[in-house]
């Protein structure tokens, strides 16, 4: 079984979806980043407001973005206080952000390259390597949700069931947790339908679920 020196591999991007779910999806997406725009929009402008001290707070913004960004994306400061917390946090994060970059790929290439310029670059060992590191992080992403079910609701850390949580938590999370799983399921299926090929081993989760 020769994987790498496949140039031909792909798939094909909407598999099971009709135009009317097409448009759904990408009507429900559009919705999706408005909201989170604005819901950034509005806690950056109470950043900004303060309480009425005088007191710099977008001075440095170079620096405090560069800090704060630094801050996010090792979770040092969650590392410093809870292992099991900060491993949660950087599964979440990095799984997240990998499926979303992963998303993004896939956005260019059906929109931009093919359309525009008639390219696709979707294919091959960039096919292969992108396949597998979307299962892996999104393994990553759902271990990391797994781990703060875990310790919501059998360990029941005090912190998360204090007065500042309610249903919208828990609907959060469990939301989380069925995109990840779900988004393999689909991938199992899809695998599986294609009659699993050799070359769709890269994709070890959704490969072993389509066994």
């Amino acid at each position: 079984m020769n994987l790498i020196a496949q140039t031909d591999v792909a798939r094909e991007t909407y598999w099971g979806i009709t135009s009317v779910e097409y448009a759904v999806f990408y009507f429900l997406a559009f919705v999706t980043v408005a909201v989170f725009t604005y819901g950034v929009y509005q806690r950056f402008a109470r950043y900004t407001q303060g309480d009425g001290e005088s007191f710099p707070r977008v001075d440095n913004l170079q620096r405090r973005v560069v800090s704060a960004a630094k801050i996010v994306l090792s979770n040092e400061k969650q590392f410093n206080r809870d292992l099991y917390g900060g491993l949660m946090h950087s599964f979440i994060l990095w799984g997240f952000l990998t499926l979303f970059i992963a998303t993004s790929i896939l956005m260019v290439e059906e929109y931009a390259a093919k359309k525009l310029f008639g390219l696709s670059f979707w294919n091959g060992d960039f096919y292969l390597a992108y396949q597998f590191m979307v299962d892996a992080m999104g393994l990553l992403f759902v271990v990391g949700i797994g781990m703060a079910l875990y310790r919501r609701y059998w360990v029941r850390n005090h912190r998360l069931w204090d007065r500042h949580t309610s249903l919208e938590d828990d609907l959060f999370i469990w939301t989380l947790f069925a995109l990840g799983i779900g988004g393999f399921l689909l991938e199992g299926l899809r695998v599986y339908s294609a009659g699993i090929p050799d070359h769709e081993v890269v994709s070890f989760v959704a490969y072993g679920m389509a066994l």
